[in-house]
């Protein structure tokens, strides 16, 4: 789908897109942890980066895109490392009208 312009500029996310924890998804963690003892960030971690780039990507499809994306899920700060723009909120609607307001500015 594509909203251009000013048809889609913010992105609610509902809680973090962690894998299912299935025996498939277990496996791999134990795999990846004995293999490279990092199984935790290569089967929870970097598979749940890459979904939120994904998500918050729906926002921004060209060069003069602006959009913001709100993540309701207090884990998120553990993906600030990769996806270094983000900042936590206590007052959502405040911060979203002061971030539109000096995009349109």
């Amino acid at each position: 789908m594509d909203f251009p312009g000013s048809e889609l500029e913010m992105v609610i996310i509902a809680g973090l897109p962690f894998p299912k924890p299935t025996a498939q998804q277990r496996a791999l963690q134990e795999y990846y942890e004995r293999k490279y003892g990092r199984g935790w960030e290569y089967a929870v971690v970097f598979p749940t980066v890459i979904k939120l780039k994904q998500e918050i990507g729906r926002l921004i499809r060209r060069e003069d895109d602006v959009g913001m994306a709100v993540i309701l899920d207090r884990r998120a700060s553990m993906f600030r490392k990769y996806i270094p723009d983000m900042r936590e909120s206590l007052d959502p609607v405040r911060d979203a009208e002061a971030f539109f307001t000096m995009s349109r500015n």
